[in-house]
């Protein structure tokens, strides 16, 4: 029994350690191409698609330590992963398109982004400057990380019973 429970607590920790560095690539990925393009819906497609391809391999390999029969389940297990994490691709354009395309003055309002003072604090590091340096950007940051919460939590679960299961996860 206490070998079980090992078993559980490594998976989730190690679930943990690979979604804090896949949302690491996401939000390096989002905010490096948004500095360029200052599209919030261009910037979300390209950081998904690097975030998924590093999330499958390090969840198959290192998380659920699942190893594939052939080339085939290979590519099965891929296209499984790729429409399970669509759900969270649509949610986060979806927040993205309401929160910082279409009514992103709303929400700098709300949450008083304007009144912040980006001059100070943990706005002047030049790092998170291009990240939380202005209203628009932080704005985008919050619901960027809000849409990252709710994604660790359905991902694991679809990939735990629906991509990488085992016959005893049933």
């Amino acid at each position: 029994m206490k070998r079980i429970q090992n078993f559980k607590h490594r998976e989730i920790v190690s679930y943990l350690i690979i979604g804090v560095l896949t949302t690491a690539v996401y939000f390096l990925v989002r905010f490096s191409v948004f500095s360029i393009v200052q599209s919030g819906l261009i910037s979300v497609i390209i950081a998904q698609i690097a975030a998924i391809i590093f999330a499958f391999a390090t969840n198959k390999w290192f998380v659920f330590q699942n190893q594939a029969k052939d080339f085939q389940d290979l590519l099965h297990q891929f296209a499984l992963f790729c429409l399970a994490r669509g759900f969270v691709f649509l949610l986060d354009i979806g927040i993205t398109l309401f929160t910082v395309e279409w009514y992103s003055a709303f929400f700098i309002d709300l949450l008083r982004l304007e009144q912040l003072d980006y001059a100070t604090g943990i706005f002047a590091f030049p790092f998170l400057k291009t990240y939380i340096g202005d209203p628009v950007t932080l704005n985008s940051f919050i619901f960027a990380l809000l849409t990252q919460f709710l994604a660790i939590i359905i991902n694991y679960v679809l990939s735990k019973y629906l991509v990488f299961k085992k016959e005893n996860n049933k």
